[in-house]
């Protein structure tokens, strides 16, 4: 019981008044020590909600801190229930509760036998909770329960009050990482031992196990300045690369959370904070930190918006520091000596004109008027003309945006990572541009440089950062079967035009294999292959995905926009896999982008030229969802210019000998095995099952027997149950597919059939009816049938 018989003991309210009028970093470990002292329990802690992820996280405890669980799911065990009924439960014998989460585990460390929880509320919201656990029988009374439920009040205010103080001190400590910064920056060290410092100082402002500064240099790629980890930390430099390049190329933050991560756990990056270091809107670098300690000397690997933030105001100050470091050491180098400065001017002057030339990026530097002053080669390339020195062009001639360029020009005024227009000798291309006014000594705009990238290499870019595959060849498809080689026949033909391709095949038969061994051997190949599920993306954003977004246009929008996966394609092919999941508002919008070959983004007005090959597949008869009214005809007729049918693999024979001998190999070398064949009575089940799953199916049964297999021969028990135990019944299944599939094929040829005859007697509906042998009211009927009015463009 506990020493308190009544709520209104004026001790309990002094002391928890104390708490709450001078609130500290532990004023929380004070709170559960006098919850455990008053209510005479042999435990107490304090879990709060974190709103991102729906769990209690452990905030502090007091009595066996080692026992406690660091985080519960809202709803996981008698703490998470009573967080999620948002009421107090109270359990005597909670070892025997089915609720209890250790109560499966006899041997855990530390065993309590009874536990009150006391969720915490500020109005309707949740924002934790307290449980008292004792190791004897014990239930808490009537009077005690009230007591906990007044003193609920006083806590909220205390959470409240902490909350506050850690704002205050995350403020100070980022005043005072700022005045360090600032300091050490004025003693003149090297920018090797100036990154060290900034390390370190972001590293220990922000908790964190490690940091690393990442530098863009010359050539554009980001080179590992310095990196600072605690004693015994591994870090896996090439995940971090990664991440940082990502960071690089868009400007935008990351946090990445991998708190339950199996990784080892000396190991460094299982959570991490990376934001650009800019300066003036330009990117110089990156700042990474690893692995934030949490209380109760855990670590809880996890950052905070307001870790992020931190980050930024440190961010600035460090880019302007790095630069003016990096420049100081290149004034040093010019004027070092009187005799050397016209010879090393010159040699800067040829240096910048050999930059100029060496950059992978189109680049015009302009005039205060307008007038392109100096052109790069692959500026000229992208152009597909020529500037000589002495010719006066403006650059609204090159270039069509709204606003113009002499518009920002006029205004000062500059873009990072702005989709325009350029006017080129092939016609119009959208290019993926930079603009950065150029200031004389008086900050007034004398000119500006503007430097634009073709959509084709940004979409190579965002492939190598986000790690797009497009690994498959024809070589890599196998089968010797008719079936397989007319459909690698037709693909390979297929490849050497630049139609639109539409691929059927049921689930599992290789379609995006054979959509890449396609993009592989086609003229777009030097292109990105962006691969696109339309099952897979809600159906509310599936237009951004496709189109992309300017700002505001809708809520949540990134304040950049954002481009759309056909713009990422340019250049090179997009894969839009179960295209009959498309909503139809979107296949309208499909359908013209199809057609004029250009895309308009969500929230915009202005198009924007495409150049990128469609491949779509499906595993359904889009002519039956045509009837159905659930696919667009016309729609169908734009992406259906060249056909491509996968056969199942129940209609490939011979081909699922060669298909088990490939899976077992790689599966064996990938596994560390030797494995060397199949025992015949397997083989002899693997030709009779029906394999509804196809390739896959198989794929998966063989990785399994591998799995299994403990000599060097895969016998029947090695096998899944469905595979060798299922009685074949393909015989009647192949009559009812073949009946199907005859269906589909005979409709869709007496169609193509019909337009046909029209389009020979240019849309003459008799002529085309005596030249089928039909009478013209059948023909009519017929039309009516298949959706096609009279005057229909055939």
């Amino acid at each position: 019981m506990s020493r308190l018989s009544d709520s209104k003991d004026p001790l309990l309210w002094q002391q928890l008044a104390g708490l709450i009028s001078a609130p500290n970093e532990n004023s929380l470990n004070e709170l559960v020590r006098f919850f455990a002292m008053e209510f005479n329990a042999d435990s107490c802690a304090l879990y709060l909600l974190d709103e991102r992820t729906d769990e209690l996280v452990l905030r502090c405890a007091h009595g066996d801190a080692q026992g406690q669980i660091d985080r519960f799911r809202l709803g996981q065990g008698i703490t998470g229930a009573a967080a999620f009924h948002r009421k107090i439960i109270q359990v005597s014998h909670m070892q025997q509760d089915p609720r209890y989460v250790l109560r499966s585990n006899p041997d855990a460390r530390s065993q309590f036998e009874s536990i009150i929880v006391i969720p915490i509320k500020e109005g309707d919201d949740l924002r934790g909770v307290i449980n008292l656990k004792s190791r004897t029988l014990r239930r808490f009374s009537e009077t005690e329960i009230r007591i906990l439920e007044d003193i609920c009040p006083l806590v909220l205010a205390l959470l409240n009050a902490v909350e506050v103080d850690e704002t205050m001190r995350r403020r100070s400590d980022e005043v005072r990482a700022l005045n360090e910064l600032g300091q050490a920056m004025n003693t003149g060290l090297e920018l090797d031992e100036s990154l060290e410092l900034i390390a370190s100082l972001a590293a220990d402002v922000l908790r964190a196990r490690g940091a690393a500064i990442r530098l863009i240099v010359e050539d554009g790629s980001l080179a590992l300045a310095t990196v600072l980890t605690e004693s015994g930390g591994a870090l896996d430099p090439e995940y971090e690369k990664r991440i940082a390049e990502y960071v690089a190329a868009t400007g935008e933050p990351i946090m990445i959370d991998d708190v339950r991560s199996t990784r080892d756990p000396s190991a460094l990056g299982a959570s991490m904070a990376c934001v650009p270091l800019v300066l003036q809107d330009r990117i110089v670098g990156t700042l990474t930190l690893f692995d934030k300690f949490g209380p109760l000397g855990r670590e809880r690997r996890r950052f905070s918006v307001d870790d992020l933030n931190m980050l930024f105001a440190l961010s600035s100050q460090i880019a302007a520091e790095i630069e003016d470091i990096r420049l100081t050491g290149r004034l040093q180098e010019l004027v070092r000596s009187e005799k050397q400065q016209g010879a090393e001017l010159q040699q800067l002057y040829n240096r910048s004109l050999a930059f100029l030339q060496s950059i992978s990026d189109g680049l015009l530097a302009i005039d205060k008027k307008g007038y392109v002053e100096e052109i790069n080669a692959v500026a000229e390339g992208i152009l597909g003309r020529q500037i000589s020195a002495g010719e006066r062009i403006l650059a609204d001639e090159l270039v069509d945006d709204k606003p113009s360029l002499s518009s920002w020009l006029a205004d000062g005024g500059q873009f990072n990572n702005r989709v325009i227009t350029l006017r080129t000798v092939r016609g119009n291309a959208a290019v993926m541009a930079n603009l950065q006014p150029v200031l004389n000594d008086e900050k007034r705009v004398v000119g500006a440089v503007l430097t634009f990238r073709e959509m084709g290499e940004v979409g190579r870019l965002v492939n190598r950062v986000i790690g797009v595959q497009r690994t498959y060849t024809f070589d890599d498809i196998i089968g010797t079967s008719s079936v397989i080689e007319k459909a690698k026949e037709l693909a390979r033909i297929s490849a050497s035009t630049g139609s639109n391709i539409l691929i059927e095949g049921e689930t599992g038969t290789g379609k995006e294999v054979f959509a890449q061994a396609i993009h592989n051997a086609s003229a777009f190949n030097e292109g990105p292959f962006l691969a696109v599920n339309c099952g897979a993306i809600p159906r509310d954003l599936i237009e951004s995905e496709l189109f992309g977004y300017v700002e505001g246009a809708f809520t949540g929008a990134s304040k950049k926009g954002r481009l759309g996966k056909f713009e990422l394609a340019s250049g090179g092919t997009i894969f839009l896999d179960e295209i009959g999941e498309l909503p139809t508002e979107v296949q309208v919008k499909l359908l013209r982008v199809l057609q004029e070959k250009s895309i308009v983004r969500v929230g915009a007005d202005r198009t924007i030229p495409i150049n990128c090959r469609l491949i779509a597949a499906t595993n359904r008869s889009l002519m039956r969802e045509v009837e159905e009214g659930r696919f667009r005809r016309d729609l169908l007729y734009r992406i259906n210019v060249m056909k491509l049918e996968v056969p199942p693999l129940r209609e490939r024979e011979g081909d699922i000998s060669l298909l088990a001998e490939r899976f077992m190999k790689t599966f064996a070398e990938r596994n560390g095995k030797v494995v060397k064949q199949i025992a015949p009575d397997v083989l002899s089940r693997l030709l009779k099952y029906d394999w509804p799953g196809n390739v896959r199916e198989l794929e998966n049964a063989l990785e399994h027997a591998i799995a299994l297999v403990r000599d060097q021969t895969i016998s029947l028990t090695d096998m899944p149950a469905n595979v060798i135990e299922t009685t074949p019944s393909r015989d009647v299944q192949h009559m009812e597919l073949g009946f199907e599939r005859a269906k589909v094929n005979h409709h869709e040829a007496v169609l193509q059939l019909h337009l046909e005859a029209l389009r020979a007697e240019a849309g003459d509906v008799s002529k085309a009816a005596e030249r089928l042998g039909i009478s013209r009211a059948t023909l009519y009927r017929r039309l009516k049938e298949y959706g096609l009015a009279r005057n229909s463009q055939y």
